[in-house]
């Protein structure tokens, strides 16, 4: 159990992280999700989602924001090592984790795969 778990080393948490993945213009989007990512030169993927007052509820967002977590944590050998993925909902009613899950790591493949040969992109 304990290679499933989700330490503060995978978490995005300090505005400036954020503030980069968004200057980064490495963008992939799809009908769920939008993801933004760089290369962090850490040697391990870190997850940021952005949750905006668009969903109106704070259950609504803490829900959208589990999901992610939950699917980050689930398939984090399919995130390229060396990555910080932001992700921000664009689907919000009646997600599933199968849902989430599959466009996240999509997602995620198609923004290292055009990071080219920066720390961390896929090969």
């Amino acid at each position: 159990m304990a290679g499933n778990a989700y330490p503060k080393l995978l978490r995005m948490t300090r505005r400036e992280d954020f503030d980069a993945a968004f200057a980064a213009q490495i963008v992939a989007k799809d009908g769920v999700l939008v993801c933004h990512g760089r290369p962090n030169g850490l040697g391990v993927p870190r997850l940021g989602i952005v949750v905006g007052r668009r969903v109106r509820t704070a259950p609504a967002r803490n829900r959208i924001k589990r999901l992610l977590r939950e699917a980050f944590r689930l398939n984090r050998e399919k995130f390229a090592p060396g990555w910080d993925y932001l992700f921000i909902p664009r689907k919000i009613e009646k997600l599933t984790l199968a849902e989430v899950a599959g466009s996240a790591t999509k997602l995620a493949g198609k923004v290292s795969a055009a990071g080219g040969e920066g720390e961390g992109a896929s090969k």
